[in-house]
């Protein structure tokens, strides 16, 4: 069985792809029953838009997978705790669980 360790170290390296695009080197995965179903880093720069953090893209894509805007019986991996849009933006999408690294 894969555990938070195994996932997070999934989103430091979305967080490392971010810093190698110039990023802020924030990376997340989306995993529900024990799986990735999305997996996302930063894109504020390449975008030009201030919301693109991490977390709101893990939302989006996780999101298009499922069919749904609602994440229940997801956690998210995070490699950063999320700041008060972002976790708004999660509340909003009834996320189950959240794992933030410091």
């Amino acid at each position: 069985m894969l555990d938070d360790n195994y996932f997070m170290r999934q989103a430091l390296l979305e967080a490392q792809k971010a810093f190698e695009q110039d990023e802020v080197p924030v990376g997340a995965v989306v995993v529900a029953d024990q799986r990735i179903i999305a997996r996302t880093h930063n894109l504020t720069e390449m975008l030009h838009d201030v919301t693109a953090h991490a977390e709101m893209q893990a939302i989006t894509a996780a999101a298009n997978i499922l069919g749904g805007k609602y994440l229940t019986d997801c956690t998210l991996y995070v490699t950063l705790e999320p700041c008060p849009m972002c976790a708004g933006a999660l509340r909003w999408a009834q996320l189950s669980r959240l794992v933030y690294g410091a």
